[in-house]
């Protein structure tokens, strides 16, 4: 079977594309009405032809979780069930055990379960039962704090990660779909990208926290390139971070927005003219254990504003 790509956006509806590599085409499939500007989808079961996958909807005036299938033979798409979020949702991601869903909220600040349940008779639904929320108190959620104090306004959950534990890590990161947290494949490790600082810190998650996690001491590395000066980066974004599945002590990093410096803060001096063809992805090499930095290179790309994906194989896309 060749693969596909399920599109949405700032719209109300879907569409399939189908993906052929020998060839190098898309081909659109199907377009299926669906909730107003989806923008994260997860595959959760399959079922022969039928695909069951959950999303979130920004939506116009609030935010919503719903669950579809997609029936590849009948070409349909439906909408099975949905349920209203606090604020607008940012990040999904189903439990281990898929006994519930893990919501970020940026907008409404908080992190949020929701029971769903699996059946061959009516595939997934979410639950008819109240949600769990938590409204997280950040230590840098107020206007003019944290290490880029110019653009601090509030926090916002901005992804959703379990553990091999069932513990759940709610980053408070990020305005759009970049997710900046990564375990190392041991799950003893994680590394966190500040959108904002362009900084890398690493925690240390071998023994179970009893309350918080405190970065490793002297962990930092900035994933800008070296070309541009430190006094130009207050409006860059730092977006993704990946690791790398076969090579765990490998991360890329992306930024955005280094062409449009001089756009962005007319006021700054000596921004060169010459724009660079696209923006730089970090290549981070890490000690053994993961807890230090080796050596950061860069390679440039040719697009703007980017965002990276590392395949299972290692491979890594950008677009």
């Amino acid at each position: 079977m060749k693969p596909k790509l399920l599109l949405s956006g700032d719209r109300a509806n879907f569409t399939t594309v189908a993906v052929d590599l020998e060839k190098g085409e898309l081909k659109v499939l199907a377009s299926h009405p669906a909730p107003y500007n989806v923008s994260w989808a997860e595959p959760v079961s399959s079922h022969e032809n039928i695909h069951r996958l959950v999303g979130l909807s920004e939506g116009e005036e609030s935010g919503l979780l719903f669950t579809f299938e997609i029936d590849h033979v009948q070409g349909t798409c439906r909408i099975t069930s949905q349920q209203p979020t606090l604020g607008a949702p940012a990040h999904i991601i189903t439990l281990k055990d898929k006994s519930a869903l893990a919501i970020g909220t940026y907008l409404g600040g908080s992190a949020a379960l929701y029971p769903i349940s699996i059946t061959e008779s009516d595939g997934l639904r979410l639950n008819d039962v109240s949600r769990t929320e938590l409204l997280l108190d950040f230590p840098d959620k107020a206007a003019g704090h944290g290490p880029n104090k110019g653009r601090q306004r509030h926090c916002h959950i901005n992804q959703v990660l379990e553990d091999k534990r069932g513990l759940l890590y709610a980053p408070d990161l990020g305005a759009d779909r970049a997710r900046h947290a990564v375990f190392t494949p041991d799950e003893k490790t994680m590394h966190v990208l500040g959108e904002l600082s362009h900084n890398i810190v690493t925690f240390d998650l071998s023994t179970c926290p009893a309350n918080d996690v405190q970065p490793i001491d002297g962990f930092s590395v900035n994933i800008i390139p070296p070309t541009v000066r430190r006094d130009h980066q207050f409006m860059m974004d730092s977006a993704e971070l990946s690791g790398n599945p076969r090579i765990p002590n490998v991360l890329y990093a992306s930024n955005r927005w280094e062409r449009h410096i001089a756009k962005r803060e007319p006021h700054l001096q000596n921004v060169p003219t010459e724009l660079p063809p696209g923006d730089t992805i970090a290549i981070i090499l890490l000690s053994d254990d993961g807890k230090s930095v080796q050596e950061t290179k860069h390679v440039r790309t040719s697009l703007d504003t980017i965002l990276l994906r590392s395949s299972f194989n290692g491979q890594l896309y950008w677009s």
